[in-house]
C-alpha cells in the first residue's frame, strides 16, 4: 500500500510547483492548475499578512492542488525546499500580488511605440496593425491602447469576445470589435478626430457623451467646448498621410504649422497673421516647399521667405523687405 505523504513533503511539492511556474518551466497542465488557483482562491483574499491568513491559505491551497493533481509519488527533497506553512503561503502571495509569472508577463506586458520624424508601422500581439504618423507616442497592452500623443491608423483584427479599446487624452474612449479607422489627437491642436474607413466604432467621453460611427463618418471633439459632434467625411482622404499626402479642410494656422513641420521639417512663422484662417489645400511630400508657400501666400496676400528650418510669412504691405 502506498505510503501517505507528510505535511512537509506536500509543502515541498507545492513549493517546487510554484517555483517552476514562476520561472516558466511548468507544463501546460501544471499552468492550468496554478492559474485556476489564482481565480478560485487568491482574488478573494485581502492581502494583509496575518497568521490567520497564512494558515487559511496553506490549508486551502494544499487541498486545492492535491485535488487537481492527485497524490504524487514520494520524492526526496533537500531541506531547503521543505518549508513551513508560512513559507508556502507567502510564496504564493508574492507570485500573484507582487509580480506576474514570466510567461504571463510576455502576454500582458505593456509596450510603448514612438514615431519621431518618420511614419512607423507596427503589428500588435493580436495581429492588429497600426501605422503611426511622426510625433506619435502609443502604449499597448492586450487589445488596449493609450494614444498619448499624435495620429494613428488602426486596422483591428476582429475578436467578438475581446473589444479593442483606444484611450485618448481628455478622457475620450474609442471601442471597436474589428474595423479600420484613424485618430488625430495632437496636444497642440484644439480638437481630436476619429474617422472610420470600415466597420463600426463607438466613441465616448468622460462627460457621458457617446456616438456610433460607420464608414465615412467622423467624430470631432472640441477640447475647449468639451463637445462631441458627428459629421460625414472622406475617410480615405483623412488617412492619406500614410502615403505622404495631407488634405487640409478648413484648417487653422495651428494645423498648418503641424503638417508642414511633419512633411518638410520646417517651422511656420506668421509675422503678420490674418485674423481668421480656414485653409483648404493638399500638401504632398513630393511637392517643393516653395510651391506650398506660394499657394499660402497667394491665399492671404502674404510675402514669405524660406530659411534652413522655417518659413516666415508677413504682410505684403510691409515696406522693409529683405
Amino acid at each position: 500500500m502506498e505510503e501517505e505523504l507528510s505535511a512537509k513533503e506536500k509543502a515541498a511539492i507545492i513549493r517546487s510547483l510554484f517555483e517552476r511556474y514562476r520561472r516558466g518551466e511548468t507544463s501546460q497542465a501544471e499552468n492550468e492548475v496554478v492559474e485556476s488557483l489564482e481565480s478560485s482562491i487568491i482574488p478573494q483574499k485581502k492581502f494583509k499578512i496575518t497568521d490567520e491568513l497564512i494558515d487559511e491559505l496553506d490549508d486551502e491551497i494544499t487541498d486545492f492542488i492535491f485535488q487537481k493533481i492527485g497524490k504524487p509519488k514520494k520524492h526526496k527533497f533537500s531541506p531547503a525546499f521543505i518549508g513551513s506553512a508560512a513559507g508556502i503561503a507567502l510564496l504564493i502571495i508574492g507570485i500573484f500580488v507582487f509580480y506576474r509569472p514570466q510567461h504571463q508577463q510576455t502576454e500582458d506586458h505593456e509596450r510603448e511605440y514612438t514615431a519621431i520624424d518618420a511614419i512607423e508601422n507596427i503589428t500588435l500581439s493580436d495581429g492588429s496593425e497600426i501605422i503611426l504618423n511622426s510625433g506619435t507616442t502609443l502604449r499597448e497592452r492586450a487589445r488596449e491602447v493609450w494614444l498619448d500623443e499624435g495620429e494613428a491608423f488602426f486596422n483591428v483584427k476582429p475578436d467578438a469576445t475581446h473589444p479593442f479599446i483606444v484611450h485618448l487624452h481628455n478622457g475620450i474612449t474609442v471601442r471597436v470589435l474589428g474595423t479600420s479607422f484613424t485618430i488625430l489627437s495632437y496636444r497642440e491642436l484644439p480638437f481630436q478626430e476619429i474617422s472610420v474607413l470600415s466597420g463600426k466604432v463607438n466613441v465616448s467621453t468622460q462627460h457621458n457623451q457617446s456616438m456610433e460611427l460607420i464608414t465615412n463618418q467622423q467624430a470631432r471633439y472640441g477640447i475647449t467646448e468639451k463637445k462631441l459632434s458627428k459629421e460625414s467625411t472622406n475617410s480615405t482622404r483623412k488617412a492619406a498621410w500614410r502615403k505622404g499626402t495631407i488634405v487640409l479642410e478648413n484648417a487653422t494656422a495651428d494645423e498648418l504649422r503641424l503638417r508642414i513641420r511633419q512633411l518638410y521639417h520646417k517651422n511656420v512663422v506668421f509675422e503678420s497673421q490674418p485674423e481668421t484662417m480656414s485653409i483648404n489645400m493638399t500638401l504632398d511630400k513630393t511637392s517643393a516647399i516653395s510651391e506650398i508657400a506660394d499657394e499660402i501666400a497667394a491665399l492671404y496676400d502674404l510675402y514669405y521667405r524660406i530659411t534652413d528650418n522655417k518659413i516666415v510669412f508677413q504682410s505684403i504691405n510691409v515696406t522693409e523687405l529683405p
